[in-house]
């Protein structure tokens, strides 16, 4: 049997630059329900500068930062460290999106998991919530030609695709190297789901 009611949650994960934010607005324009986008950006925004990932954050080591490892064959590669205090804002963001969804409000979730205490939190604390997983794939080199366009930190794409769908299991998959995410979007809100 299938179900075609729309998830509570649909939730994206992906590396930097594969276009999920893009994807999830297109979601947004497509879907007849009010869907809220909100994501690991969202998150970040909210973060005080001091505790943040650029070089003059005094607390950034207990908060975020960008961190430079080692060139894969000559590319470069940087990550995304987070500290006490950035797990926590994490977790309570995570929370934030679970209070959205009870008081009515279905959320598209824009997440570039940044390790696997991160992603066990997400879906303990949405566990028992309707959510439609979805990864979203992209060409490396796709990943790093946009990641230029975009000015992110060069090799953060590099750094997320290698990783972040790790542990994952999806309900789908979709691959946004040259399909449009209204292509995209389409097939998310048409892929029949199992009951469970």
């Amino acid at each position: 049997m299938t179900r075609t009611s729309k998830p509570s949650v649909i939730f994206l994960n992906g590396a930097s630059s594969a276009g999920k934010t893009t994807l999830g607005t297109a979601l947004q324009d497509a879907l007849d329900e009010p869907y809220l986008l909100m994501g690991l950006d969202t998150c970040f925004a909210t973060v005080p500068s001091q505790w943040a990932g650029g070089s003059m954050g005094a607390h950034r080591a207990q908060g975020f930062q960008y961190v430079d490892l080692p060139d894969d064959n000559g590319k470069p590669v940087c990550g995304i460290a987070y500290g006490p205090i950035g797990l926590r804002m994490l977790q309570g963001f995570h929370r934030a999106v679970r209070e959205f969804v009870q008081a009515g409000n279905p959320v598209i979730v824009d997440e570039m998991m940044l390790g696997s205490e991160v992603r066990d939190h997400w879906f303990t604390t949405l566990a028992d919530l309707d959510v439609l997983t979805v990864g979203v794939r992209c060409d490396l080199a796709e990943l790093e030609r946009r990641e230029v366009t975009r000015k992110n930190p060069a090799g953060l794409s590099r750094w997320s695709e290698a990783r972040v769908h790790d542990g994952m299991h999806y309900d789908l998959w979709v691959d946004t190297t040259t399909q449009t995410p209204e292509t995209s979007a389409h097939q998310i809100m048409t892929t029949p789901r199992a009951t469970s």
